[in-house]
């Protein structure tokens, strides 16, 4: 889709974000540790393709600006033929968990040259609800169900689903093989190999199309009795 900006869209930046966000740190500092790292959206599940994972490393993220044709400004923050590497990021105001990991991951990107602005919006879908940016900024988004259907609709072409604009025809095809195999279990590693098959994919070492924070731990209360 027609959509993206000229910050987001460089793949070195991508690459470099990624490397740059201390997912531990933000659990410790925001959910006060009840949390884990997230490296996808298939985090823990059968499906799950451990390429995905990238450690936490400032001197890889600014090597790779640094190969990917940025240098450093007077001001600190990256620079590339005219473009600065600054970029906002909106979350939904209502939300104080995505508030504060918005503004932490703000606070990291800084220490290696990546300016991010949190903005605080809502869910409606006029031209000022965070629905109007997301194909074109980065959007603190949240998902929870255990189906590897969302890899297909984060990342399949046509998508509606896919805010990232990602396109891929191996991917594509590996995602088509997944949802045409006869059991869950013969699906699995068409799913693993969308994510890389060690040429291709949307891991990190690939077109790092999304960057995965944390996943909360969720308190749930149960009233003595029911039943």
């Amino acid at each position: 889709c027609a959509a993206g900006n000229d910050v987001t869209c460089n793949l070195a930046l991508r690459r470099a974000v990624n490397f740059a966000v201390d997912r531990q740190a933000m659990i410790d500092n925001v959910l006060n540790g009840y949390g884990t790292q997230a490296f996808s959206v298939s985090d823990g599940m059968p499906w799950y393709n451990p390429a995905m994972e990238v450690a936490f490393d400032q001197a890889a993220a600014r090597h790779a600006m640094e190969e990917g044709g940025w240098t450093l400004g007077s001001d600190g923050i990256y620079e590339r033929e005219g473009v600065r590497a600054s970029f906002s990021c909106y979350y939904a105001a209502s939300d104080s968990v995505r508030q504060a990991l918005a503004h932490e991951f703000a606070n990291q990107m800084a220490e290696v040259g990546i300016e991010v602005t949190p903005v605080g919006s809502s869910w409606s879908r006029d031209e000022n609800g965070l629905y109007a940016r997301q194909y074109t900024d980065p959007v603190l988004w949240g998902w929870g169900a255990n189906s590897p259907v969302e890899l297909y609709t984060l990342h399949y072409g046509p998508s509606s689903g896919n805010y990232a604009c990602y396109e891929s025809t191996e991917v594509d095809a590996h995602l088509d093989a997944a949802l045409a195999a006869t059991t869950v279990e013969e699906s699995y590693p068409e799913w693993q190999a969308a994510q890389w098959d060690g040429q291709n994919g949307f891991a990190p070492q690939g077109s790092a199309s999304w960057v995965w924070l944390c996943n909360v731990d969720h308190l749930y209360f149960k009233r003595e009795g029911l039943v």
